[in-house]
């Protein structure tokens, strides 16, 4: 699915300052306030837009960031980071090919406790940490070209849209569907799960 050129730029807008108004947005850009609604509201269901959210500099609250590269077993990769998505410390979390795992992690009190919470975890071969001692540049991990392109799966058989998707409206909600005989089953299973409810 291809975004039009002003959903990019309502998109690097808002990477710019998550707090923009909808109206500040329309006035940067040169469209209605409605439009920049309407668009930013398809955006989310798309579940482009994930959240808003506020970047504190943990720095400034004397908190120290440390990355984190974590050995395990192949088999015990999936285990592991779901256990490790469960700590607080952790802030963002990677699976890298094989069987390394990928953290930043913040510590706010203790680095010697969250080590040993580490060494905790069975599924740990080897672990190296090292402190991030200066940021030099952190931008938001989306890219966005002028020739974006989404990739919407169908709310029906779940298969990534490869064209346009067909936008259909149900209780005053927008679902995406690959082609038309989706769209028939998916109306067809919505109908009987609303009969279900009711």
């Amino acid at each position: 699915m291809n975004l039009d050129s002003m959903d990019i730029k309502i998109l690097e807008t808002l990477q710019k300052d998550g707090r923009a108004s909808y109206r500040e947005i329309a006035k940067e850009l040169g469209i209605t306030t409605p439009t920049v609604s309407k668009k930013i509201e398809t955006l989310k269901e798309l579940n482009l837009i994930v959240d808003f959210s506020v970047n504190i500099d943990a720095e400034k609250l004397e908190e120290i960031t440390i990355l984190l590269n974590i050995k395990c077993k192949p088999s015990d990769t999936t285990k592991l980071l779901n256990e490790l998505s469960a700590l607080e410390n952790i802030r963002e979390l990677y699976g890298i090919d094989g069987s390394r795992i990928f953290a930043k992690v913040t510590i706010a009190d203790n680095l010697n406790k969250f080590l040993a919470k580490l060494g905790e975890m069975k599924e740990i071969m080897d672990y190296e940490y090292h402190t991030i001692t200066e940021t030099i540049k952190e931008k938001p991990r989306a890219i966005l070209p002028s020739n974006l392109r989404l990739i919407v799966p169908c709310y029906y058989c779940k298969k990534p849209i490869k064209d346009e998707p067909v936008k259909i409206k149900i209780d005053g909600k927008s679902h995406y569907l690959c082609c038309n005989t989706c769209v028939e089953h998916y109306k067809e299973k919505y109908r009987k799960m609303k009969e279900r409810i009711d």
